[in-house]
């Protein structure tokens, strides 16, 4: 995976994210990803660094790293 794709997978998580915790700011949400995002930093193996952000972040926003079905999850805005 290269970065460019990397981030426009963390991006799409941080979408998600938004729609899921609607009822939280969207910069809290944006935050939560980041911290999580930053917590990978010089990992090596990037292959799944989307996955990890995802499930850590959600942990942070106060869900748990059992993700749902994305189906579930709300449009986020703009789609």
């Amino acid at each position: 995976m290269d970065a460019n794709d990397e981030l426009r997978q963390i991006s799409q998580v941080q979408d998600r994210l938004i729609g899921l915790y609607s009822h939280k700011r969207p910069e809290d949400v944006a935050l939560a990803v980041k911290t999580a995002h930053q917590h990978f930093e010089g990992i090596r193996v990037r292959d799944f660094v989307p996955l990890l952000v995802e499930r850590r972040a959600n942990k942070a926003l106060g869900g748990s790293d059992v993700m749902v079905d994305p189906a579930e999850v709300p449009p986020a805005h703009g789609e």
